[in-house]
């Protein structure tokens, strides 16, 4: 399979055609200049990625993940984002044996952009489907590279009811000493999303960890709570 099986190149062209320099300047900045943009915006990507994937279709996870990787490789951030959208729409063909190529995601062109989406859809899909693989994220909070470590604690954001709480619980306090600006931010939405489960367990864990907590940390994890005004 080669890169223009996906017709890339068509891609590029509607890119190029539809360049805002304003805008691109404006993305890389809220970026902290870590990333070059076209300077399309969302609903206008979402356009021009439905023209160009016309007659186009993903039969399988070897397909799925060669279109994100070929994506992946591109320079202008909004490739990748496309990439996202397309590992969205397909998570469910995800497998166990994905998880290098997840892992890969993660720690190729890391922000938050893409680490949290990749975290919480791709990942997620992954543990949701086969559970077993939750053993896999807990090497993965104890890892040396912070946004593998975020990725583990955000990974359950869409379980709802199914949510492990153990490990939701677990997970924050094996991270909750960490100054990491981006860690605290994911400890407290990892709590504030399952406040939306269980918000005792949510409002009695902050509280027994109240010294440990940072700031960020329990003002996130309480945001829903006092919007409810259940506390």
């Amino acid at each position: 399979m080669s890169v223009d099986t996906f017709h890339l190149d068509h891609l590029s062209e509607l890119f190029q055609t539809n360049r805002n320099r304003k805008n691109a300047l404006d993305m890389s900045k809220y970026m902290k200049g870590h990333f070059y943009f076209f300077g399309i915006k969302s609903p206008l990507r979402q356009k021009i990625m439905r023209e160009w994937w016309r007659g186009q279709s993903i039969k399988n996870e070897y397909d799925l993940k060669f279109l994100i990787s070929s994506l992946w490789k591109l320079d202008e951030r909004e490739f990748q984002y496309v990439a996202l959208d397309f590992g969205k729409r397909f998570k469910r063909l995800f497998t166990p044996e994905s998880i290098p190529f997840i892992r890969e995601c993660v720690t190729t062109k890391s922000w938050w952009d893409t680490v949290d989406t990749v975290a919480s859809h791709f990942t997620g899909a992954v543990v949701y489907q086969y559970p077993k693989t939750g053993k896999v994220m807990d090497k993965w909070i104890d890892d040396e590279n912070m946004w593998i470590r975020r990725a583990a604690i955000l990974h359950q954001l869409n379980f709802k009811e199914r949510t492990n709480a153990d490990r939701v619980f677990r997970y924050c306090e094996k991270r909750m000493h960490e100054s990491e600006f981006f860690i605290r931010k994911a400890i407290g939405w990892a709590l504030r999303q399952y406040s939306y489960v269980d918000g005792n367990a949510v409002f009695q864990f902050v509280k027994d960890n109240k010294s440990k907590l940072s700031t960020l940390n329990k003002t996130e994890a309480l945001k829903a709570l006092k919007r409810k005004e259940k506390i």
